[in-house]
């Protein structure tokens, strides 16, 4: 009964520990993160990141490929042959009427070996051209790392300053609950001196209801943002964040037209595109060389074992060629598809140098936008808090209504709202001003690499 008694005591008191706040285990602390730590975590951890260098290490091994067709091909064949009745020949007198004699060529059961080596000679650049492609298709692959790289920098520095904004907003929504229930503390006050009547009462009431919600809304928003920051830069979703202030993204000194120069110069995924078009010429010559022969030289042993054969093993060497002559049209169609991707890949490329070109010149403008709505909203915020000042004291000596203090906090809420968004709309908008011309990764940490492994 004792034992009974104790461990329902100890089931009660665990139970009783885990569920009181405060007795249970203590909460995770936040991870403190500025953004070039953020970015450092994405560089080593993001899974696009991995895939795409997992791709690096694909063109590697089809540059290997490519590079054995300059090495001779070594093969060995060995097998064993069983006949009902071994190969015989016969050889006539060449008389009429003569009887023939017949010889045994094979035995009934033997085994045979052949070693050869093959070596090209000439293909007409069939063996260079894939070489060649397989490199440059080796360069372009590490150039779509870099490109992808710099895309996860980007959703870096968007997710970073989106907790940040979100954030912010909840403290804005909490300035607006406060003043709001300064609102209902006045109204009741004035009303049970019967000054007011309870309809101010009501109006403060319900004000205050709604910007709870927005607070509900806004705490539920930076929980979502720092989990998706949390999948971009490779950590557990529910990790708690505490991120810094970024105060040294500085806004580039370029002129819209330094800047689309220097993206056309940088932009790794338009350096991938004309290394992909070079990489389609060697595939048209490498499949216009199905035309011409193919010029070897092969040497190796054969080795029969029978009786019959006086040398059962022979070394021999050939020199020769291999000619498909017809092929019902296939090469034909290839040097063709060949040189329709290459006209495909330059429409691309002429298409992707177009979209640098706006997508600097957006960013560009977003920066000197948002700069301006700073400024603006800077001062509006600091007009709306001497408003909403003025109106509560108008309110509590009866000169202003409730309605009108109402309107100052919503207004004073919008305008620190707008505020918000501006800063850090501008700080969004230098990442992507520098992610456009291909710079965002000198935001790296300086002890990390900064180049595509």
């Amino acid at each position: 009964m004792r034992r009974i008694i104790l461990s329902l005591f100890t089931g009660f008191w665990l139970a009783f520990v885990g569920l009181w706040p405060g007795l249970g285990p203590a909460a995770e602390a936040p991870r403190s993160l500025n953004l070039k730590e953020a970015l450092a975590l994405a560089w080593k951890a993001n899974p696009n990141l991995r895939v795409s260098r997992l791709e690096e290490l694909i063109a590697d091994q089809e540059v290997v490929r490519a590079r054995s067709g300059f090495l001779p091909k070594v093969r060995n064949e060995t097998s064993q042959t069983i006949y009902d009745m071994g190969t015989r020949i016969k050889v006539t007198s060449g008389l009429p009427g003569g009887a023939g004699v017949t010889f045994p060529l094979t035995n009934n059961n033997f085994w045979t070996s052949k070693f050869t080596v093959d070596q090209t000679l000439f293909d007409f650049w069939a063996t260079p051209s894939r070489y060649q492609a397989a490199i440059l298709g080796q360069t372009a692959t590490r150039l779509d790392t870099a490109q992808v790289r710099d895309n996860i920098f980007l959703l870096v520095c968007q997710g970073y300053f989106r907790v940040l904004r979100g954030e912010k907003l909840v403290e804005v929504a909490q300035q607006e609950v406060v003043q709001f229930g300064d609102q209902l503390k006045d109204a009741r006050n004035l009303f049970e001196f019967g000054v007011v009547t309870y309809n101010d009462v009501l109006q403060a009431e319900v004000s205050l209801a709604d910007a709870k919600q927005r607070l509900i809304t806004a705490q539920n928003d930076v929980v979502n943002a720092k989990s998706a920051l949390n999948k971009i830069i490779g950590l557990p979703i529910a990790t708690p964040l505490s991120l810094a202030e970024e105060k040294e993204l500085a806004a580039p000194a370029w002129k819209l037209a330094e800047a689309s120069d220097m993206a056309i110069r940088q932009r790794s995924d338009l350096k991938a595109a004309v290394t992909r078009i070079d990489q389609g010429e060697k595939n048209v010559t490498q499949a216009k060389a199905q035309f011409f022969p193919r010029f070897y030289a092969q040497a190796g042993q054969f080795w029969q074992q029978n009786f019959l054969y006086l040398n059962t093993n022979q070394w021999f060497a050939i020199f020769g060629l291999q000619w498909s002559l017809f092929s019902g049209l296939d090469t034909r169609a290839q040097v063709r598809q060949a040189r329709e991707r290459v006209e495909q890949l330059r429409v691309k490329q002429q298409d992707l140098t177009e979209q640098v070109r706006l997508d600097v010149q957006t960013a560009y403008l977003a920066v000197t936008e948002t700069a301006d709505r700073i400024r603006v909203t800077e001062k509006a915020v600091a007009q709306g808090e001497e408003n909403l000042r003025l109106n509560r004291e108008r309110y509590r000596e009866q000169v202003g209504t409730a309605t009108d203090v109402v309107d100052a906090v919503t207004l004073l809420t919008r305008t620190r709202v707008n505020y918000f968004n501006a800063l850090y709309d501008h700080q969004l908008a230098k990442a992507q001003l520098l992610w456009a011309v291909g710079a965002i990764n000198d935001l790296l940490p300086q002890g990390e690499s900064r180049h595509v492994p």
